[in-house]
């Protein structure tokens, strides 16, 4: 049975839409590229023979998908059979780099902001010092990026062809449909702020789509497009303290955007629970500069080994609690943990913190180390590629 449409996200050309509307079998279309796309990608190198072969579509098919891929660049033709006898070309590796995608992460002070292929291949990144102003993060940032992009990858001896779009990351909880942030203490914010405008704003100079998504809902899909599990989730410790979640193979958010928000649980100590604060005002980096005069300038080697200690007892401890806890409600067991306290303090938190969940919970769970450089970056430039794509591949292309 046919799905219906996808909605008009990327504001294409009202003819152009329209025509996918009052064209189902231009949908079915989209559905077999998208399945053909995915699997070059992930192969590299494939015959439209296998195309066909494995994803059950008649040759006729693979041939006018293949074709496709290579007119729109996403695909390169590199065997040719015998042009005597009408044999025509049948091999074809997947181009990553016929398109690349802007990707902007948001970690208090430091603006980190990449370009990466449709393979998610980090390119070229860089890192700003900022004030903490909105628009200098969500448009001057991404922008002034994209000026220098075609040299930074020239250098590399990529040639820029086309800007998919760009991928905002930013921490506080996210409404990624009305562009609403809130509860970002980074920008001061607890209640709803509205920045369709400034988004609006930076697409336009751009000429291209933005999406945003909170920071660690983005690297939880960075990390799950890397491993083999339905179920994902991703805890960091840093300036914040949040948690991203994949099930059943889809980013779980909510109905009003909070899902994994475990900063806000309480948590108390010494059996007083009146006077519970919350787990963010326990481990979060502040709170771990207040009390142990620990930040990202000073490190660990300044520390006295009783402070250090100390530290990463705590840490644990509440990571442990907040792990085996909800292991416990959503039946999840792999658990990946990261973020700055994370990377600063190295094995010596992690083992802890994974001996304590282990311990804690009778469920197997499963601690892991993240395997990405910057999983946020790469689930912005996935949740780019998966949207643009599904639309793209809808539309035919000189009248196919």
């Amino acid at each position: 049975m046919l799905t219906k449409p996808p909605r008009n996200e990327y504001n294409l050309p009202a003819k152009e839409w329209r025509c996918i509307m009052k064209n189902p079998v231009s949908i079915l279309k989209g559905s077999h590229r998208q399945r053909a796309l995915s699997l070059l990608a992930s192969r590299r190198v494939l015959s439209r023979q296998d195309i066909a072969a494995e994803l059950g579509l008649s040759q006729q098919t693979a041939m006018k998908i293949m074709n496709y891929f290579a007119g729109a660049g996403l695909a390169d033709c590199i065997g040719e059979g015998d042009s005597q006898v009408g044999r025509k070309p049948q091999m074809y590796a997947f181009n990553p780099n016929a398109a690349q995608i802007i990707a902007v992460l948001h970690e208090g002070s430091l603006v980190r902001v990449g370009a990466l292929n449709l393979a998610c291949d980090l390119l070229v990144e860089e890192t700003a010092e900022i004030s903490g102003n909105i628009h200098e993060i969500l448009v001057e940032v991404p922008c002034g990026f994209a000026e220098r992009m075609p040299k930074l990858l020239a250098d590399k001896g990529i040639q820029t062809s086309r800007i998919l779009g760009l991928g905002l990351c930013l921490p506080g909880v996210v409404d990624d449909k009305r562009f609403d942030i809130s509860f970002a203490p980074s920008f001061a914010l607890r209640s709803s702020h509205h920045i369709g405008d400034t988004i609006k704003e930076v697409s336009k100079r751009l000429g291209t789509p933005v999406t945003v998504e909170n920071d660690v809902n983005a690297a939880v899909y960075g990390e799950h497009s890397v491993r083999n599990t339905p179920d994902l989730a991703f805890i960091t410790i840093g300036s914040g303290v949040g948690m991203g979640l994949v099930l059943d193979g889809k980013l779980r958010r909510g109905p009003v955007f909070t899902a994994g928000e475990i900063g806000l649980i309480p948590y108390y100590a010494n059996g007083d629970l009146l006077a519970a604060r919350s787990v963010e005002d326990f481990i979060g980096l502040d709170a771990l500069k207040q009390q142990f005069g620990f930040d990202r300038h000073s490190g660990v080697e300044s520390m006295p080994p009783g402070a250090l200690g100390s530290m990463i007892d705590m840490v644990s401890d509440v990571a442990a609690y907040v792990i085996a806890t909800c292991a416990a409600i959503l039946n999840v067991t792999d658990f990946v943990l990261g973020g700055l306290t994370v990377e600063l303090l190295g094995d010596g938190l992690f083992d802890e913190v994974k001996r304590k969940a282990v311990s804690l919970s009778p469920f197997g769970v499963k601690l892991h180390r993240q395997r990405l450089d910057c999983p946020s970056l790469v689930g912005a430039a996935r949740k780019i590629i998966d949207m643009q794509m599904r639309t793209l591949l809808t539309l035919d292309r000189d009248g196919e």
